[in-house]
Formats: structure tokens, C-alpha cells, sequence
């Protein structure tokens, strides 16, 4: 398909090298090749998803992932703000360096910043990837304030998370205010709270004091600092915990497979096939599974087709995790494989209906025996829950046919040489080493998406190899197509914005299946007969 497209780029660069000169004219019968190819299998679908066995039969085999869970599908830290500070109730004469207010003492109640975390998840450590403190100060005393801040419970290499910052003078009418904002990351927290037994919640300190350069003022009634503390978009790197009794559910959704969908057959059969699924589980958690639904979804003509596979997709006993105490691989899945095929399902009739999308509907509940790690649940950034289905297909089949289409655009209006091309012969040779013959069409399309002519106009069929009576290539065959364009066709050819190739492979002998090993091949030889008028000076 590709060659034949090919010869039209290189027939124009032809006729525009022998029109140079003018004068006179007469019409010249020319002959030249214009490729080879080598095709196989491969070339209609890519060369990926093929994989041949130890008897040389191919195989379609690929991967679709069907549940990808992350850590923030289970554990989301919530964006979360707290206010603290001190408003006075009473004058107060002070001096530069005196300490106005400190939570640090046994009737202060702010000492704890506690996240409302969702789905009953009860977290005692976390390390966060990456997130924002923001703070914002409204200070209402006439002179600085400096802003002592700790966060206890939160440390990075030992050292615990502080803040010293100076707000400048205000009043209360018009307070002095800044915002600041504060990186959180690879901070490790403890997250226990102040009795070491409480869950998502940190240990917080602060002061306040004048500032030592400032000026003797007197602190009134109603003034004093104000701090908004605002925990953004944190994503942790590793969390740990309780993460409760979750609900979780996956669709109905589908995803797209996208390789069949330019595919078109009759009466497709297979000998066998298989999908593995591949359940891997990357959380310190167990889970228990249910793939509830899956579908073959064929969109043109549509249908679906369910596949059945009894209970072996049912209550899935999920397992957790493990740690390897290596902090670049800190995980050692739990992996379980689910094997669905021609015995104990009906995943041919599943295949054979050459779906371009795969229907999910999946269902899933975290720790369904409650707490049974002791609040050691864990799971870390870039791991998760993974269900991969993994298809896998023998090319050994049968069918009435397979009809395969692809449009290649094209413009070729301003090529003035065409006006000086009587008639053209396309001529394929053809070495076919395949048990089925081959049917190729090609349709000029309008800018309007209109056939307008179409390439071959006689029979155009590639013969089949020399088989036996169970279709085993013995030795390959050799065709010859021609394609004749005249003025009427060329003509066609100029207005041609788009070229519909469609390509029938006729499977012989049915139901006797075809191996498709390999070794098979299609070796075409394309060449051009052109008359064209030469004008000379």
C-alpha cells in the first residue's frame, strides 16, 4: 500500500526532469521500476505486538492496563488552615525584646494541627514529596512583632521545621499584613499528636515578641498578631497507617485497545486464545477484588460481548506488600495471576469479536478484616494496585476473509506535469508466501471525503503460496496486477485529495484453520509504463 502511493511521488519527479525542453513534441513510451517491499504480518499492525513461539507460530500478544491505583486514591491529605496568634484583653506597656505570648504552657489549646482526613483513614507517620505551607500575618500592634514557629513533629534530617519572621507595625483600623509561603518537602512527620497516640494530627509551638530593634510602645486592647496557617496540595511520598474499610469501584469504563479497529472480517475463528490477568499489588495493604464486568466492545457495527469465566474473576483475595528496607526499590509486590482461556471460559467468542475497546467494571474493599497490621498500613509515591490484562493470540485461524483499510492524504492539483502524461500502466509483481490471496483496491477521495474513481478497475488478485491439504506453505506463488490510469483517470488523480487503500485477504479451505508463522512473507515489485507527450526547443 505504502509502494503504490510512493510510485505517484516518484512519476511526478519523472515527468517534471524529462519536460525541461520545449519546441517540438512527440509521445515516448518509458519503463522504469519504482520499489520492492518485503511485507509481512507486521506491517499491517506494528511489529510490537508480535512474538513468535518455539514452532515459529505468531502471536498477537499485548497489554492493556485496566486499574492503575495511587497512593491519592486512598489517602488524600486535605488542603487545611488554622488560625492562631494573640489578641490582648488589657494594656500593656512593653519594650523591645519582650515576649508578648507563648502556646508553649498547660492552658494553651492550640498546640495541635489536626487534618480531617476522608474515608476513616488514620495516618501515624507520613514524608510529604511536595507541598506549601502559606502564611498570612496580620499584625495590629504599633511596633514589629517577630513570629517564632515550630512544627515539632515535622523534621527534615533531624532538624525540626521552623519559622523566624518580622512583621511590621500596624493598628487596628489598618492592620500590617504579609503573606508568605513556605516549602513542605521531604519534611518526615509525626503524625501521633502530644500524647503519642492520636492519629493525622501534628505538634505545633510558636512565640511572640517584640522586636529587639523596635521602639517602646503600648500594646492595647484588641491588638496583636493574627497567623493563618494553610497546608496546600501536599502529596506525600510515603504514608502509613490505618487506611480504614474503603469502598472502592472502577467504572463501567472501557479503554481503548487500538490496534483492530481498521480490521473488517467474515466468519472469524480462532483455534485458541487467553488473557492473563496480572493483579499487582504495591500497598501495605490486603484487599479483597471483584472484576465484575468485563466486555469486548466492537464500536462499527457495535457489539459486546461478555466474557464468562465463572468465578475465577470473584472475590479476589488480595495480599499486601512487603518493604525491602532499600530506599530506591522500597517495595516487594505481592503479584497473583488469573489465567482465562479457551477451557474455562468463552474468550474465543470474546476475541473473535475483534473489539476495539475492552468494558471494565471493577470493585474492590481495603482491609476487609478490619485492622489487622496495627496501624501499619503503608503506601509510597509511583506504587500502587496495578490489574493488567494480558492478551495473548495464536495466528492460527479461520475466516472467509479480513479486510483491512487505511487513507493516505495526497494532493496533487498543482502538479502541472500531469497535463503532459497520455497514460500510465502500474504493474505489481508479487511473490506471495502466505496461504491466502490477496484482493488490493485503492479509491481516490474528493475534499469531501467522495470516491471518486478508484485505482484498479480489473481483477487484481495475488494468488496464494503452493500448500498442502492442511494449508502448510510449501513454496511461495508469483502474481502480476496492472493498473491502467488514462487521461479521464489522470484527470480523477488531480482532483484526488485522499486515497482509500483496501486490502482483502481470502483464507482458503474453511474451516481448516491457517498458521501464520514468521517466516510467511509478501514481496512486491512495483514498475510504471508511462506515455507521455515530450516537448523539446
Amino acid at each position: 500500500m505504502r509502494c503504490v502511493s510512493r510510485f505517484f511521488v516518484i512519476l511526478f519527479v519523472f515527468t517534471a526532469l524529462i519536460s525541461c525542453k520545449r519546441e517540438t513534441s512527440w509521445d515516448v513510451d518509458a519503463a522504469f521500476p519504482i520499489a520492492k517491499s518485503h511485507l509481512n504480518i507486521s506491517n499491517f499492525f506494528g511489529d510490537t505486538i508480535f512474538k513468535a513461539d518455539q514452532n515459529h507460530l505468531l502471536h498477537i500478544a499485548f497489554t492493556k492496563n485496566i486499574i492503575n491505583l495511587t497512593i491519592d486514591s486512598i489517602v488524600k491529605l486535605p488542603d487545611t488552615t488554622v488560625s492562631i496568634g494573640f489578641t490582648s484583653p488589657f494594656n500593656s506597656q512593653l519594650n523591645p525584646g519582650n515576649l508578648i505570648y507563648t502556646n508553649n504552657s498547660s492552658s494553651s489549646t492550640d498546640k495541635e494541627i489536626t487534618f480531617d482526613v476522608s474515608n476513616g483513614v488514620e495516618l501515624n507517620k507520613a514524608i510529604i514529596k511536595k507541598g506549601i505551607l502559606k502564611v498570612e500575618y496580620f499584625n495590629s500592634y504599633s511596633q514589629p512583632l517577630v513570629f517564632n514557629y515550630n512544627i515539632n513533629s515535622a523534621t527534615y534530617l533531624g532538624s525540626v521545621f521552623k519559622i523566624n519572621q518580622t512583621i511590621s507595625g500596624g493598628s487596628i483600623s489598618n492592620p500590617s499584613t504579609l503573606t508568605k509561603f513556605y516549602q513542605l518537602d521531604q519534611l518526615t512527620l509525626n503524625l501521633k499528636g502530644i500524647s503519642n497516640t492520636k492519629v493525622n494530627t501534628l505538634v505545633q509551638t510558636y512565640t511572640i515578641s517584640t522586636d529587639p530593634s523596635g521602639q517602646p510602645a503600648e500594646l492595647l486592647p484588641g491588638e496583636g498578631l493574627n497567623i493563618n496557617l494553610t497546608f496546600i496540595d501536599v502529596v506525600p511520598e510515603y504514608v502509613q497507617g490505618y487506611f480504614g474499610q474503603q469502598n472502592l469501584t472502577f467504572g463501567p469504563d472501557s479503554t481503548l485497545i487500538g490496534i483492530m479497529e481498521n480490521i473488517k472480517t467474515s466468519n472469524f475463528s480462532l483455534s485458541e486464545a487467553s488473557i492473563n490477568f496480572n493483579i499487582i499489588n504495591e500497598f501495605g495493604i490486603e484487599l479483597s477484588s471483584s472484576i465484575n464486568s468485563l466486555k469486548s466492545i466492537k464500536s462499527n457495527p457495535f457489539n459486546s460481548v461478555s466474557l464468562n469465566a465463572g468465578n475465577l474473576l470473584q472475590s479476589i483475595n488480595v495480599n499486601r506488600a512487603s518493604k525491602t528496607n532499600n530506599a530506591s526499590n522500597p517495595v516487594f509486590p505481592w503479584v497473583k495471576q488469573i489465567p482465562i482461556n479457551s477451557n474455562n471460559s468463552n474468550i474465543n467468542d470474546f476475541i473473535e469479536n475483534l473489539p476495539d475497546y475492552l468494558g471494565y467494571s471493577v470493585s474492590a474493599k481495603l482491609n476487609p478484616l478490619g485492622n489487622i497490621s496495627g496501624a501499619n498500613d503503608f503506601a509510597y509515591y509511583g506504587r500502587g494496585l496495578k490489574v493488567d490484562a494480558e492478551v495473548d493470540i495464536p495466528l492460527e485461524i479461520s475466516a472467509d476473509y479480513f479486510k483491512l483499510t487505511s487513507l493516505s492524504k495526497t494532493d496533487l492539483s498543482s502538479i502541472s506535469e500531469l497535463e503532459n502524461v497520455n497514460s500510465c500502466d502500474i504493474i505489481i509483481q508479487a511473490k506471495n508466501n502466505y496461504a491466502f490471496s490477496a484482493q488490493l483496491q485503492a479509491y481516490l477521495l474528493n475534499e469531501q471525503g467522495q470516491v471518486i474513481d478508484s485505482v484498479f478497475t480489473a481483477e487484481n488478485l495475488i494468488l496464494p503460496a503452493y500448500t498442502d491439504a492442511n494449508n502448510i506453505v510449501l513454496n511461495y506463488r508469483e502474481s502480476k496486477l496492472t493498473s491502467s490510469f488514462d487521461k479521464a483517470k489522470i484527470e480523477k488523480l488531480k482532483q484526488c485529495k485522499q486515497i482509500q487503500f483496501v486490502s482483502y485477504f481470502k483464507l482458503p479451505n474453511q474451516p481448516t484453520t491457517i498458521k501464520i508463522e514468521e517466516s510467511h512473507y509478501l514481496d512486491l515489485k512495483l514498475s510504471a509504463q508511462v506515455n507521455y507527450r515530450v516537448k523539446t526547443r
